[in-house]
């Protein structure tokens, strides 16, 4: 028998079949199954790290939200990407309630293999009824394009005024703000606002050198002000009806949800309280915060939940350490002048060499 023809015979069907019915396949089903499905060939790695996967899942409705983190192993020359992965269809519990410190392989982070990297999904962002993306990619790159919702088409918009590297991007008031990427001697457009209505792009006042941060974690947007979280010693808010920029509290680690700001301190979790104009203790959390505490590593919006990431040393001993991850769910009591929380779930998700370093965590919809 000939062995070509063997190979063809024994080929699966599924190859076999037209592009857009693949892709209309991948995209009924959660991301959870891609990182093993990128494992299986070739086609359907480029299918998954396709704009038109992104485009189907859109069009079927079946975005989901995905949360990431890098991570540099002392036994890697290069940063890796990891994805949270969980299975479908588990009853996920609290582990911290049960006291079990054993690897839950339902919950985990999933390394992202690393011909998938240049493909990580874009930024999105929705200032109306239209989707806008700019690239993570580490090459350095001016284009933004859009998505019509209603034809379902992908249009070039505007470029940038710069090429930005992995730059961050926040909507506030309907313009999309986008800072950094271009290098902290970048004066002239280290940040810069697109106007979706005018279809322009205009530089942001010169935040200053002491402003110009190398490398930024994240923005986020409150009361009309855009905070630049950086992985410095200080952070920034800039106001945009001012142009003014100025030095803010460099806190732990923190996110929004709601319009309200979260972070955790070294002994509890955190909320923003405007009327009062300070900071207040999430209720609920005792369990919680007697586990975690000062080996915080990250906290995000995790599809209108915390997300909270933080380490376990319990392995010193064998240079080792556990990283965990729950989801909280947020409820506001008491005409609003209380925040309450509620573990949803929490599970070591990854165990690493004890000198490994978290880099960033970022959450999307995608």
């Amino acid at each position: 028998m000939n062995p070509s023809q063997t190979k063809k015979e024994t080929s699966p069907l599924f190859l076999s079949l037209p592009d857009d019915i693949i892709l209309t396949c991948l995209a009924r089903i959660s991301r959870s199954y891609y990182p093993k499905l990128v494992l299986v060939c070739k086609k359907f790695r480029s299918l998954i790290v396709s704009k038109e996967l992104i485009d189907a899942r859109i069009h079927l409705d079946t975005h989901e939200t995905v949360f990431q983190v890098r991570l540099q192993l002392p036994k890697d020359h290069f940063p890796s990407w990891y994805t949270l992965w969980i299975k479908p269809g588990q009853i996920l519990t609290n582990q911290l309630e049960e006291k079990k410190t054993t690897y839950n392989r339902n919950i985990r982070l999933v390394e992202i293999p690393s011909s998938c990297y240049s493909y990580v999904p874009s930024r999105i962002r929705w200032p109306g009824s239209e989707m806008y993306v700019i690239s993570l990619s580490s090459a350095p790159s001016s284009i933004m394009e859009f998505l019509n919702k209603e034809t379902g088409l992908w249009c070039k918009a505007p470029d940038m005024r710069v090429a930005r590297e992995k730059a961050i991007a926040g909507v506030l008031d309907g313009k999309i703000y986008v800072m950094g990427g271009a290098g902290a001697d970048e004066s002239v457009n280290w940040g810069e606002v697109f106007d979706p209505k005018t279809q322009t792009w205009e530089s942001l006042h010169d935040p200053g050198a002491e402003h110009r941060f190398s490398s930024i974690r994240k923005i986020g947007m409150i009361e009309g002000e855009i905070y630049v979280l950086s992985n410095e010693e200080w952070d920034s808010v800039y106001d945009p009806k001012e142009g003014k920029w100025d030095v803010t509290r460099r806190t732990f680690v923190h996110c929004i949800i709601d319009d309200v700001w979260y972070y955790y301190g070294q002994e509890s979790c955190l909320w923003y309280d405007t009327n009062s104009d300070q900071w207040r203790m999430v209720r609920g959390l005792a369990t919680f915060n007697e586990n975690c505490g000062y080996r915080m590593i990250d906290i995000a919006n995790y599809n209108g939940k915390l997300l909270i990431l933080w380490e376990d040393r319990e392995y010193d001993l064998f240079l080792l350490k556990d990283i965990w991850c729950a989801v909280i769910a947020l409820e506001r009591r008491n005409g609003n002048d209380e925040v309450w929380g509620n573990i949803e779930w929490a599970s070591i998700v990854l165990t690493v060499p004890i000198s490994s370093v978290f880099l960033c965590g970022r959450g999307f919809e995608s």
